[in-house]
């Protein structure tokens, strides 16, 4: 380890042991701040994105394609929320072959997938659809070679991602109204996981012998990343004051992420409840313990202050 990290890792056992003499009413009031302070720096982008469009179902779908690979194809997904915006999917019938093809055609995956399954006659009626919808609509496309395929896992690979976005966006027609009245851990998994993925997709999967229906932690990922971010946007920016709490309740309500930064919390003994505290956590490592800035903690204030 470099003295750097050594200085890092010293500052984290640090907070660790004072989060440990908290007691719970102090544990979720510096946790509440910690998760709020990441909330607005989220939001941020979100008000971004929303003038872009003044559109809260154009909002919450580039959100949703965002959101479907936080690292590799990120960038990707967003040029394909920015050449197929949801207006176009409104201006079609709302059924999963219909979305599906535009999603997979304007993301270039058609062609290859039409190479790759030559007699299927599922794959000839996408490509159908998607040349008659793009020729309608006057559609780009992007190419294959946009796209990092090598070394992504099966459940990752984008075009099961589309697929199963295809389905959220198929099934739910008034797409904000529907993210609004997510509630509840099974209220979002009801949202993400319904349809059984086509069988030629399934050879995607790195598991043939599942469904392809999206799993609930990735589930559970957007839950936290999409629904919540955008419940909370949305009360904040229309003043909606019944809805206030509505994203913070969620945030409690989800299980707490999985990943390598929570991971080090939880063997310095600061095991998350929940999704919210998970959000607080991350917080803590990735913006002020990662960067020295215990100055400028929330925590360390509140701490020193305690």
């Amino acid at each position: 380890m470099s003295a750097r990290s050594d200085i890092i890792a010293a500052s984290q056992r640090r907070c660790a042991e004072e989060l440990l003499s908290f007691d719970a009413l102090h544990r979720r009031e510096v946790m509440s701040q910690l998760c709020f302070d990441r909330i607005s720096q989220k939001q941020e982008f979100l008000v971004d994105k929303f003038h872009d469009s003044e559109s809260w179902n154009e909002t919450s779908y580039y959100m949703l394609l965002r959101g479907l690979d936080i690292k590799t194809n990120r960038a990707t997904y967003e040029r394909l929320a920015h050449i197929l915006p949801y207006r176009i999917l409104g201006k079609v019938t709302y059924d999963f072959r219909s979305v599906a093809a535009l999603l997979l055609g304007c993301a270039g995956l058609l062609t290859p997938l039409a190479r790759m399954c030559a007699d299927d006659k599922d794959i000839t009626e996408l490509q159908d659809t998607f040349e008659y919808e793009s020729h309608k609509f006057i559609l780009e496309r992007l190419d294959v070679r946009d796209w990092q395929l090598v070394g992504i896992k099966g459940d990752n690979h984008p075009i099961v991602r589309l697929l199963q976005l295809a389905d959220v966006l198929a099934t739910h027609q008034y797409l904000m109204n529907d993210i609004l009245e997510c509630r509840t851990k099974g209220d979002v998994e009801r949202f993400f996981c319904n349809r059984p993925l086509p069988k030629w997709a399934r050879r995607f999967l790195s598991n043939m012998g599942r469904d392809g229906v999206m799993s609930r932690t990735r589930a559970h990922m957007l839950g936290i990343n999409v629904v919540a971010q955008l419940q909370i946007f949305y009360s904040e920016y229309t003043m909606r004051r019944d809805l206030d709490s509505r994203g913070i309740e969620l945030l409690e309500q989800l299980p707490a992420e999985d990943n390598l930064f929570v991971g080090r919390w939880n063997k310095l003994g600061i095991k998350a409840e929940n999704s919210l505290e998970s959000q607080a956590l991350l917080q803590l490592a990735k913006e002020y313990c990662a960067n020295l800035l215990c100055d400028k903690c929330p925590f360390r204030r509140f701490a020193d202050a305690k």
